[in-house]
């Protein structure tokens, strides 16, 4: 990116690559701030290789590599992300509303530093109660609102009875938030502008002899 910064960069990857094998890249990619963009598509199973517990698969999820069930709790991707240092942009969405997801991955690459995504995805093959109950039940969705967070319009809006107003800037509200595993947060969680970028940083001092 400071080598060519004509362009943009964005990551895609899911819950088993980015919080499970890729764990280092994840931590030191939001510590260093790079300008990027990262989606991390999380459906709580690793689908692709058919079926097995990944770091955000619920207790009791029944599968290959657990077949009487999951037997720990689910990684919380949200709170270890907001406890890494110099962070800049946290958000999360779920696939099923498509006006929120657009508005929140266009906000990404609008700001300058590693936006981190995630998105809670459906995977009906394979993990049908990760998102179902979340689908039956609305009120377990919490829509984070604020003039500087996630635009949301009045249809967007209305599909969620539960809505917090929260200022992405309070980091311990954000964290907070994120911990209480009795509802899931959709919106921006925490946004820092003025955090450093890693090749900022890294480019001082690069023309001396």
């Amino acid at each position: 990116k400071s080598r060519r910064p004509d362009l943009d960069v964005w990551v895609a990857t899911g819950d088993g690559d980015c919080f499970s094998i890729g764990t280092a890249h994840w931590i030191h990619a939001l510590r260093y701030n790079m300008d990027m963009t990262v989606l991390v598509f999380d459906n709580a199973v690793y689908g692709l290789t058919k079926k097995q517990t990944s770091p955000t698969s619920p207790l009791g999820l029944k599968t290959n590599t657990h077949p009487f069930g999951a037997i720990v709790e689910a990684h919380n991707p949200l709170t270890v992300s907001l406890g890494i240092t110099n962070i800049s942009f946290i958000a999360q969405v779920v696939d099923w509303n498509p006006p929120l997801l657009y508005e929140t991955i266009k906000a990404a690459p609008r700001h300058r530093g590693t936006s981190f995504v995630r998105i809670i995805q459906r995977c009906p093959v394979y993990a049908r109660s990760f998102y179902e109950e979340l689908q039956d039940n609305p009120s377990r969705v919490l829509l984070l609102t604020h003039e500087k967070g996630i635009p949301a319009d009045k249809s967007v809006r209305r599909l969620f009875p539960e809505q917090l107003e929260h200022d992405p800037g309070d980091l311990s509200r954000a964290f907070a938030v994120a911990a209480d595993q009795s509802k899931i947060p959709v919106g921006l969680l925490y946004h820092n502008p003025d955090a450093p970028c890693y090749e900022d940083l890294s480019s001082e001092g690069i023309e001396m002899t």
